[in-house]
């Protein structure tokens, strides 16, 4: 009866470790044949001491390109990262937020809501890779998977290796190389957009409802900070816009300083700062929707400014 005990505990003991050895394996194996394009900027945030970081930068590739974390640290002693990715829209945010609380306990979070003006759960598969990809395996990541996604585009996310199978055939060094993570999640656009003869901010008074799908996990951010003590603030990063704008968005981002008092909550739309900012549309654009190397500059610089007048920072 001992023996046969025994034996059952030998093979129990066997299995768990065929089964622990092949997930360190898969995971190893998924790893390097992941996407390295995206992977640097929110390496840089898991990076941080645990709780660390005073303001967290969160939203959409406009504050990827648009706020820098570096800057914020270098020029004010303020503690930041940039945990924004491309593509992000607010039902990734949300999800984005539960996981960074789960390693820092911010004093503000900065979102962007330039996102508001798209109706849908996700931007992309390819956006949503980004952020995936990127995650800890945590509960945030299943559940943002789960609730985002149909039952058949599910798989792809929760194991990336189904995506990048093939990427064997173009691995490089820097596929094995460990992160970047010296730029705090920022991302620097360099070269300069000229808009279209006539772009014209429009006037604070024009406004237009963001989408319900958006406001909907605005409102799950909101609450979440509230529960959390944190202090959250609202921006809007400057753009320029094509001649024809069928999402109207300086008119839904001007909407939104009635949704910020609704909540009470602070919203600074930077498109009516320009003096204020020193910022030039024809010098400070990288291209349509995002700054480059100096907007960036420019903006950061009044934001931390901004942080240590109104947040003791």
């Amino acid at each position: 009866m001992e023996k046969k005990k025994t034996s059952v505990l030998r093979g129990i003991l066997r299995t768990a470790a065929f089964a622990l050895l092949f997930a360190f394996l898969f995971h190893a194996v998924s790893t390097v044949l992941a996407d390295k394009r995206f992977r640097d900027s929110m390496a840089a945030f898991y990076a941080e001491p645990r709780n660390s970081v005073e303001v967290l930068l969160m939203g959409s590739s406009r504050v990827h390109n648009g706020i820098s974390a570096a800057q914020l640290e270098e020029e004010f002693g303020i503690r930041a990262n940039n945990f924004s990715q491309d593509g992000q829209v607010l039902p990734v945010t949300w999800y984005a937020l539960r996981e960074a609380l789960r390693y820092q306990k911010p004093k503000v979070v900065v979102l962007d809501v330039y996102k508001v003006i798209q109706d849908s759960l996700i931007d992309s598969p390819a956006s949503l890779h980004r952020t995936t990809d990127n995650m800890s395996v945590g509960l945030p990541r299943v559940e943002m998977i789960y609730d985002l996604l149909p039952k058949g585009e599910r798989a792809e996310f929760l194991f990336n290796i189904i995506t990048y199978h093939t990427r064997w055939k173009e691995l490089t060094a820097v596929d094995f190389a460990p992160a970047d993570v010296s730029g705090k999640g920022d991302e620097i656009l360099e070269g300069t957009y000229q808009p279209y003869e006539g772009f014209a901010v429009v006037p604070e008074s024009v406004t237009a409802s963001g989408a319900e799908c958006e406001l909907r996990y605005l409102d799950k951010i909101v609450e979440l900070c509230e529960k959390e003590g944190i202090e959250l603030l609202l921006v809007s990063v400057p753009f320029t816009t094509a001649e024809d704008d069928d999402l109207s968005r300086q008119e839904v981002l001007n909407g939104m300083a009635e949704y910020a008092r609704e909540k009470g909550l602070p919203y600074i739309n930077m498109m009516h700062m320009t003096e204020e900012l020193g910022f030039d549309f024809s010098t400070d654009m990288a291209d349509m929707y995002h700054l480059n190397a100096e907007g960036m500059r420019k903006v950061t610089d009044w934001l931390g400014r901004y942080l240590q007048q109104n947040y003791g920072l």
